[in-house]
């Protein structure tokens, strides 16, 4: 029997295990044995073989150390909830920043059976520089958002279930047409076939006014209200050391009319479409930390009219094709570099089709148990309705950084900068981006948030530039 002593290490226990489990295997071995003259080997080869273990024994401890000491940041217990973020630049807009705070900080909900129920809602007031995103005849404003909001989240032993919904109400001081109310609900699920298979699924509706700043906004007397209608299937399936998953959305978009200061009306009906697309990747970890990953995707998108106002047809089918590396440094560092082709091809043969280089990155640093740092580049198509335009190919670098100063303190800054061409006419914009906000959660009830951003787009068309400056503060109430 061995005995434990206060104060002994775990080396020193895990040493006096293996030297007592080679003292028996020794004694057997040589009762085995009759001949006398082969017991100075034997004795030999259990020192050798008892030498080997124990070091072993030592080599194997000072892994687990070395694996304690490397513990993950984002896993550890005292890290902060955003270090440990898988995809952080999913919520670069901060709508979630109020979830990131501590746990002791976050509401407990109300139990609803097998769902817990938590209500908020929050109230904005915002300094807007520019609300029409307008180069000349600039207009300010300040503008309230009062927003309620419920989310409820399945608490079963496996799968789950999410519903939310949130209801967001624009009122501006002196521009009130500019007001509106926009309102989404969202559910989404996941089923857990196996432990290593899954299969997950989105439904979204989301009512939702276009940004003034967007280059396919039309000059109506109110912005334009959008409807979207969307869907997702995927699945994803972990065998060895291989990976595989595959996605299929469904998006219906839908355009409202809009009336100009002058009574005329603007037809947005040939906007209207549906955007189909299938994307299928694998990767295979070559060593622990790496991995080659691929992907490919094909989508089409089919507007409701066969051609638009103007005497287009801008329906279009298009895919891509990206390979790259996969990392995890160091439990430290993980993200894509991919690289590939890309094309879409328009139904109009008066339109230049937009193709070349693909590229998608996004790196998730984490240089301490508190930040989070993610740059990312990505280069892709985008749907435009910009007259004699078949699409735009995107540019696009950015940084996101997260940091919690407290635990019921969360800091993030996100820059960007963007370049839009403009296949058919040439026209290229610049985007450069800016914001800086912080949440700080008072009680689990309540919390208090500020914001202050800018954005400037210059341009080869003069009338598409703008400069903007925001600020904002908030308050939220929840349970």
């Amino acid at each position: 029997m061995i005995r434990i002593e206060a104060g002994m290490s775990a080396k020193s226990m895990i040493r006096g295990e293996m030297a007592v489990v080679v003292y028996q295997m020794g004694r057997r071995i040589m009762h085995m044995v009759s001949d006398k003259g082969y017991q100075p080997i034997i004795r030999a080869l259990a020192a050798c073989v008892a030498m080997g273990l124990l070091s072993s024994a030592s080599l194997s401890y000072a892994q687990a150390l070395n694996v304690q000491k490397e513990e993950d940041p984002r896993r550890a217990k005292n890290a902060a909830r955003v270090t440990k973020e898988v995809t952080p630049s999913d919520d670069d807009n901060g709508s979630n920043d109020k979830e990131r705070v501590d746990e002791s900080f976050q509401p407990k909900g109300l139990e609803v059976g097998k769902f817990l129920f938590f209500p908020l809602i929050e109230n904005d007031v915002s300094f807007n520089s520019n609300i029409y995103s307008t180069r000349d005849n600039v207009k300010s404003d300040l503008v309230t958002k009062i927003a309620p909001e419920f989310r409820l989240r399945s608490r079963f032993s496996e799968h789950s279930l999410n519903i939310t919904g949130r209801v967001e109400e624009f009122v501006y001081k002196n521009h009130e047409k500019e007001n509106h109310l926009d309102a989404n609900l969202t559910a989404d699920g996941r089923y857990d076939l196996s432990r290593d298979w899954e299969a997950t699924g989105l439904l979204n509706y989301a009512r939702q006014y276009e940004d003034r700043g967007s280059p396919d906004a039309v000059a109506g007397k109110r912005p334009t209200l959008t409807h979207l209608y969307s869907s997702r299937v995927g699945s994803k399936l972990r065998e060895g050391r291989m990976t595989y998953a595959g996605n299929m959305t469904l998006d219906r978009r839908i355009f409202e009319n809009v009336t100009t200061s002058t009574g005329s009306v603007i037809n947005n009906s040939d906007r209207d479409r549906t955007e189909a697309e299938g994307e299928l990747s694998t990767s295979y970890e070559m060593f622990p930390g790496y991995s080659v990953v691929g992907e490919v995707s094909a989508n089409r998108r089919s507007y409701d009219s066969n051609r638009d106002d103007q005497g287009f047809q801008r329906s279009s089918w298009g895919y891509a094709a990206r390979t790259g590396i996969g990392v995890d440094i160091s439990q430290l560092i993980r993200g894509d570099f991919m690289v590939g082709y890309m094309a879409q091809n328009y139904e109009d043969p008066r339109f230049k089709d937009p193709q070349g280089l693909s590229v998608r990155a996004s790196f998730n640093w984490t240089p301490s148990k508190m930040t989070v740092v993610v740059p990312s580049f990505e280069r892709s198509i985008q749907e435009t309705t910009t007259s004699q335009v078949s699409g735009s190919v995107r540019s696009s670098a950015g940084l996101l950084v997260r940091h919690e100063l407290e635990r019921n303190v969360v800091l993030t800054m996100t820059t960007r900068v963007s370049n839009d061409y403009y296949k058919g006419t040439g026209q290229s914009n610049w985007t450069y981006e800016a914001r800086l906000r912080g949440i700080w959660s008072l009680a689990p009830e309540y919390y208090i948030g500020g914001e202050a951003g800018g954005r400037i787009r210059t341009s080869t068309v003069q009338s598409s530039e703008f400069k903007q400056a925001t600020a904002l503060l908030r308050f939220g109430l929840r349970m």
